[in-house]
């Protein structure tokens, strides 16, 4: 699955941030990716998610009201 992470250009903007864990995505703000992983885990709101620790980052939240985009 990290192979996806270099190669990741067919993601597209989504303002559902629900039923996504498990999937690889980025979060982006003004057009700059912030953050790209794997959902670990949601708000039942679909307000925010945590994206899983890898390699490099630790787990961490992001809240959708804060301006952050998704895409998948």
């Amino acid at each position: 699955m990290f192979e996806q992470w270099n190669t990741v250009t067919h993601l597209r903007p989504t303002v559902d941030w629900q039923s996504r864990v498990g999937d690889v995505v980025e979060i982006r703000s003004n057009v700059r990716v912030i953050r790209r992983g794997i959902v670990e885990e949601e708000m039942p709101d679909g307000s925010g998610l945590w994206l899983a620790a890898d390699a490099t980052e630790h787990r961490q939240y992001f809240d959708k009201d804060l301006g952050y985009e998704l895409w998948v």
